[in-house]
Parts: C-alpha cells; sequence; structure tokens
C-alpha cells in the first residue's frame, strides 16, 4: 500500500521587492496515486496558459518521481510549491 503526503504552499508577491514572496497559506492532506499523477500531468497545460512550472525529481521509494512541484501565475503574483512524500505502509 502506497501513502502520498501533498504539502501545499501558497506565496503572495512581496510588494516591496520584485523576486520574494509572502507565505499566505500551507496545507497538508494525503492523496490518492491517480490524483498524484493528475497534478504531475496539469504542467504542459499550465505553461500553455503563460505561467511557469519547473519540477524536482528524486528517487523515492515508489521510484524516481516528481518530489517537489513549483507554479507560478501568470502575472507574477502568485507561487504554489507542492512537496510529495512517499511512504509504504
Amino acid at each position: 500500500m502506497l501513502k502520498i503526503t501533498l504539502k501545499t504552499q501558497s506565496f503572495d508577491k512581496n510588494p516591496n521587492t520584485k523576486t520574494t514572496y509572502i507565505l499566505r497559506e500551507t496545507e497538508i492532506k494525503e492523496i490518492s496515486e491517480q490524483q498524484y499523477i493528475n497534478i504531475i500531468e496539469s504542467a504542459s497545460f499550465f505553461r500553455r496558459l503563460g505561467g511557469s512550472v519547473s519540477q524536482q525529481r528524486a528517487y523515492t521509494c515508489y521510484g524516481y518521481k516528481v518530489v517537489k512541484d513549483t507554479a507560478t501565475s501568470p502575472d507574477k503574483q502568485t507561487k504554489t510549491v507542492r512537496t510529495f512524500n512517499f511512504e509504504y505502509i
């Protein structure tokens, strides 16, 4: 059995600087394998809308998978960082 924990951090642009963001909220929840696949495959859709998406991969107990997904909105005002944690139960 595979357990995937998703930690989502939402950031807003700091009005006093050009490149920094301020943490707005953090959410931690457990997701299914299908939800993980949908999140990872949506990167190309958001790139076509004009946003930027970067995905960091690493070796996990589940294989070579995306462990961090960073998405920035097209207007560069908001940023979402999703971190995945894989565990066998």
